[in-house]
């Protein structure tokens, strides 16, 4: 690489921006000019930094200890392909999959598949694909697009607000990623980013990754693009952004006795026009208009007098939403309203919310409410965190829904989450309880079309975690769920727990252009029941132990991960063995041209 081609920076730990900060306003060499005297008129042309598209309310965070928040770099520092990899790592939140990256994912929150939301620029991600009973197939989930992502853990219901991924530099940024493993894993991915000096935007990027197992896994492949165009001044931006999967899968046949999980070759389209207007830290609107679009290949046999007939009929559902927002930033307060419209199947749905979040030195009360047309219920809930010493702290929240008349897939209920933690040292221990009541539960029926919707009264439950740096590096990231009884789609028994250790070891390197970080993690889930028209499948428990290395010299990051390294046979759907050892590795590469 020629001297002075490529600017390399050292990176900042993983809690920096993307962006590091030192590349502002430094000159980048460009080629030299000769004028018609011949003489040398080179000039250094300035990066700058450019206003941001698009206005943002991310809400505040109540956890005890670190939040459950993840910057571009984090997300895939964390080893995470999907994002059911990240939900993983939340007490309350159950994902479920029948095998590696091609197979359907869907995630549970206390049990209740209708109890997890994902918000995509603002944009909520509604289930389209009827073959998937409602439930939000997670695959369809971009995480390669994103450069923020953040979970609110309510006591009523998990919402997963999600951020594009954006460019501010007027210094063209690319990034290449390539990756490879076992069940013949391949998986590259590639990006462009560019401000201009007058705020204009350009970004363009894709991924493409193929499966093809003998085994369990699963084959299939997916190709997604991501192009952003706009222009984004100090006041105001406009810009546009869509975002299309085209996955497939070949037909996931059972290890023993039960159905099989059909073929699916389909198109997922995320799309959005917005504008916005005011300062981030003051009064500030926005409005878009969003599209989400699935269309798919259905298998439909029919018998006839002569014998069975199959045939392919292509299906095509879309969706329109606008929403409107405004949001305003008074000292410790800050205030955000929605007014969301969906168009879907020839019906309108209106659903209006509000968002207040109030922090002060040792207090953080974040209260939201919402009357949801499209699910016909209201939606209230308030969390706190109140941390009186340094040491000590108290977190919580409490959740009411109340349905409307005609709702029968959301009951009314109540919801109520605490804990209390203390700082040991330097990571937080907490300790707390939850209960909720009232659920009807829908089936996950793209893995099986026999399992069947569940209602649920009043279940109780306790949580503990670990959670912070330890010393000289090293990190713990760890909790355990135990509800009081077991009932189906929610095992009693749940754990996570992790040893990471990170570190740019500065004396040696004080540059910072070296860093390495690993982590070791593994996972319990007690056995699990899965309800059938006349009896209930019961999953055994799973036990998975897995590990990450990552290497990072200058913008190269080297990435080893092993998933379930002692190859412990286990299930998480019935009769779909998962695959035992996982391996996957690559090299994620970034230059600031």
């Amino acid at each position: 690489m020629l001297a002075g081609a490529l600017l390399f920076v050292g990176s900042a730990p993983l809690t920096a921006q993307v962006v590091p900060s030192d590349i502002v306003s430094t000159p980048v060499p460009v080629k030299p000019a000769t004028d018609t005297t011949g003489a040398d008129t080179t000039v250094a042309k300035p990066d700058s930094i450019q206003p941001p598209v698009g206005r943002f309310a991310d809400p505040i965070l109540y956890e005890i200890g670190p939040q459950y928040e993840w910057s571009r770099r984090e997300l895939f520092a964390l080893g995470a392909l999907t994002v059911a990899d990240l939900l993983d790592r939340i007490p309350g939140l159950t994902t479920y999959r029948s095998g590696w990256l091609a197979t359907p994912q869907v995630a549970a929150f206390n049990g209740d598949f209708n109890r997890v939301r994902f918000f995509y620029d603002g944009i909520e991600m509604d289930n389209l694909d009827p073959d998937n009973g409602g439930i939000l197939d997670l695959s369809t989930v971009q995480l390669w697009t994103l450069e923020h992502l953040s979970v609110e853990r309510a006591a009523g219901e998990a919402r997963v607000f999600m951020r594009s991924w954006r460019v501010d530099n007027t210094t063209p940024y690319t990034r290449v990623d390539v990756a490879t493993g076992n069940e013949e894993t391949n998986l590259y991915r590639g990006f462009y980013g560019k401000r201009f000096g007058g705020g204009e935007i350009l970004q363009l990027a894709g991924q493409q990754y193929g499966v093809t197992s003998s085994r369990f896994a699963g084959s299939g492949d997916a190709l997604s693009l991501l192009a952003r165009a706009g222009i984004a001044r100090k006041m105001w931006s406009v810009d546009a952004f869509v975002n299309r999967t085209h996955p497939t899968r070949g037909i996931q046949r059972p290890s023993a006795g039960r159905p099989e999980i059909p073929a699916l070759d389909a198109t997922h389209t995320t799309g959005y026009v917005r504008a916005a207007i005011g300062n981030q830290s003051g009064p500030w609107a926005q409005i878009s208009a969003g599209s989400l679009r699935f269309k798919g290949d259905e298998v439909v046999t029919t018998v006839g007098d002569d014998g069975s007939v199959t045939d392919t009929v292509s299906l095509a559902i879309s969706e329109t939403q606008y929403n409107l927002s405004a949001g305003l930033t008074r000292g410790p307060a800050r205030l955000e309203v929605r007014d969301r419209l969906r168009a879907i199947g020839g019906n309108t749905y209106n659903s209006l919310s509000a968002r207040l979040d109030v922090a002060l030195p040792w207090t953080l009360v974040s209260g939201f409410a919402e009357s949801d047309g499209f699910r016909r219920s209201t939606n209230a809930d308030v969390g706190v965190r109140f941390q009186p010493l340094p040491f000590i702290a108290v977190s919580g929240s409490i959740a009411q829904t109340t349905a409307r008349a005609g709702n029968n897939s959301f009951p009314s209920s109540r919801a109520a989450r605490g804990e209390v933690g203390v700082k040991l040292f330097r990571p937080w221990i907490s300790f707390g309880a939850m209960t909720l009541d009232n659920a009807l539960v829908p089936a996950p029926i793209v893995y099986d079309t026999a399992l069947q919707p569940i209602a649920l009264g009043r279940s109780n439950g306790i949580v503990g975690s670990i959670r912070g740096p330890l010393a000289r590096g090293f990190g713990i990231d760890a909790y355990v769920t135990r509800w009081e009884s077991q009932i189906p789609y929610r095992p009693q028994f749940q754990s996570r727990s992790e040893i990471n250790f990170a570190s740019t070891f500065p004396r040696r390197f004080p540059s910072g252009n070296f860093e390495l970080r690993f982590a070791g993690v593994y996972e319990y889930r007690g056995s699990n029941l899965f309800p059938l028209r006349t009896t209930d499948v019961e999953v055994l428990a799973a036990k998975t132990l897995s590990a990450l290395l990552e290497i990072r010299i200058m913008r190269a990051v080297i990435s080893y991960q092993q998933r379930n390294i002692l190859a412990y046979p286990h299930e998480l759907i019935p009769g779909f063995e998962m695959p035992r050892v996982l391996a996957i590795y690559g090299v994620r590469w970034e230059f600031w041209n």
